[in-house]
C-alpha cells in the first residue's frame, strides 16, 4: 500500500472517530464548580420564596431536584450572577417499592456473625469501585484546609468507605489516583481511572465520592445517636445512562431512608455528565460538606455502606406494573452493570468532541480543554500508526 493509501485510510479513520464522538457524546459537560469556597447557589421554591436547598455546583434551567420528603422541583430562573435560582414544585415523587421481608432477611444476614461469613465467602461475587474526581477536596475543622492538591481528606472518606464495604463481604476497590487541579478537565481525567477501574476489575457498581462547599448545617445529622453527615445524591441528566442512574439513586434513597432515616439528604439532577454514560449503575456522592469535620463523612460511610450493599447485592424491589417481585441475582446484576460500551471507549478518546470544548467553559477554561483534547487526539493517532 502506498503512501498515499495510508495517509487516506489514516484521515478517514481519524474522520470517524471524530463523527463518533459527536454522535454518541454530542455534549459533555466537564467540571461545574470554579468559584471561591464559600460561593454557592442558592434555589428557593418560586411560590413561596423558602429556601429549598444549596449547593456549589453550577445550577442550570431544567435541573431538577427530589427533597428529602420526596418532593420533585425543576429549576425555572437562574441569576448566574448572584449565585441563586427559582423552582416550581412538579409532583410527588413514589420511590420504589421495597419488599420489606426480604430487606429484613438480607439486613439480618449483615448483622448476624453466620450470615455476614457467608456474604464474606462470596466477596468476590461482590464488587464495587471507588474513586474521587475531585481528590483535593477537604474538611476544614479536620484537615485545616478547603483544599489539599497533595491528597485531601475526601480520600480518607473514599478509603473508609471501602473498609466498610470489605465488612459487609463486598470486594471494594479504591482507586485513589490525583486528579488535580480542580478545574474544567478534572472529570475528564477522572473518566481514565473510572474506565481502568470498569475494565480491570469489573465492579457491579462504580462511585465518585465528593463534598460539598456549602454551609454545614443542611448536611449535620445524627444516626443511631452519632454524630453523622449527609449524603446528597447526584445525577447527570446529560447522558445515556439517566433513567437507569436514576432508578438506582431512587433505591438507595428508598433503602437509605428505610434503614437509617436522615442518611440521605436528597438527589440533584445536574446538568453535567459525571462520567456516568460509561455504566448504568454509576452514582456521585456528595459526602457532607467542608465545613464540618472528616470525622462525620467517615462515620456516614458506614451507613452508606450498608445501603448500598443492600440495594446492589440484597433484598428485592417490587415491580410498580404488576406487583410482583422481581429477583435479581449478583450475576446478573455484574453483567448489567459493568458493560463500558462505545460510548464508554470514546469517551476516553475524545472527552465528549470539539463542542465541549467550547460550549462547557464560556471561553474561561478553553485553552487548557483544547490542550487535553490535543495530547488524547494524539495519542490516539500514534497508536493506530504504530498498529500499522
Amino acid at each position: 500500500m502506498g503512501m498515499k493509501s495510508k495517509s487516506k485510510k489514516l484521515l478517514l479513520v481519524t474522520l470517524i472517530t471524530v463523527m463518533l464522538i459527536f454522535t454518541v457524546n454530542p455534549l459533555s459537560y466537564g467540571d461545574d464548580w470554579y468559584d471561591q469556597y464559600g460561593s454557592h447557589y442558592k434555589i428557593y421554591n418560586v411560590e413561596n420564596s423558602q429556601l429549598l436547598f444549596e449547593t456549589a455546583r453550577e445550577v442550570y434551567k431544567g435541573d431538577q431536584y427530589l427533597s428529602g420528603d420526596n418532593k420533585m422541583y425543576e429549576v425555572i430562573r437562574v441569576n448566574a450572577k448572584n449565585k441563586m435560582a427559582y423552582a416550581e414544585f412538579k409532583k410527588d415523587v413514589e420511590l420504589p417499592q421495597i419488599d420489606k421481608v426480604a430487606l429484613e432477611e438480607f439486613v439480618m444476614a449483615l448483622r448476624s456473625n453466620e450470615g455476614l461469613a457467608a456474604l464474606i465467602a462470596q466477596e468476590d461475587e461482590r464488587r464495587v469501585g471507588i474513586y474521587c474526581t475531585h481528590t483535593a477536596e477537604s474538611y476544614v475543622p479536620t484537615d485545616g484546609t478547603e483544599s489539599n492538591i497533595d491528597g485531601g481528606g475526601i480520600l480518607k472518606v473514599a478509603e473508609r468507605l471501602g473498609e466498610n464495604f470489605k465488612k459487609v463481604g463486598v470486594n471494594a476497590v479504591f482507586d485513589n489516583t490525583s486528579h488535580v487541579p480542580h478545574d474544567a478537565g478534572a472529570y475528564k481525567r477522572s473518566r481514565r481511572t473510572a474506565v481502568q477501574l470498569l475494565r480491570e476489575q469489573q465492579p457491579n457498581a462504580i462511585f465518585d465520592l465528593h463534598r460539598d462547599a456549602t454551609p454545614a448545617d443542611p448536611y449535620l445529622t445524627e444516626i443511631n445517636g452519632e454524630p453523622s453527615s449527609k449524603v446528597r445524591l447526584v445525577i447527570g441528566r446529560r447522558n445515556q445512562n439517566f433513567k437507569a442512574n436514576e432508578e438506582t439513586a431512587q433505591k438507595i434513597k428508598a433503602v437509605g431512608d428505610e434503614m437509617y432515616p436522615g442518611l440521605i439528604k436528597d438527589i440533584f439532577y445536574a446538568k453535567g455528565d459525571y462520567n456516568q454514560d460509561l455504566t448504568p449503575r454509576a452514582m456521585l456522592f456528595e459526602m457532607g460538606t467542608f465545613e464540618h469535620s472528616r470525622q462525620r463523612a467517615e462515620k456516614s460511610t458506614e451507613f452508606l455502606s450498608e445501603v448500598l450493599t443492600t440495594v446492589v447485592f440484597g433484598g428485592t424491589f417490587e415491580e410498580k406494573e404488576t406487583g410482583e417481585e422481581k429477583k435479581v441475582t449478583p450475576q446478573e446484576k455484574s453483567n448489567k452493570g459493568s458493560g463500558m460500551g462505545i460510548a464508554g471507549i470514546l469517551g476516553v478518546i475524545g472527552g465528549g468532541g470539539l463542542l465541549f470544548l467550547f460550549l462547557s467553559s464560556g471561553g474561561k477554561e478553553w485553552k487548557s480543554k483544547v490542550t487535553n483534547f490535543k495530547q488524547e487526539f494524539n495519542s490516539f493517532l500514534g497508536r493506530i500508526k504504530r498498529r500499522k
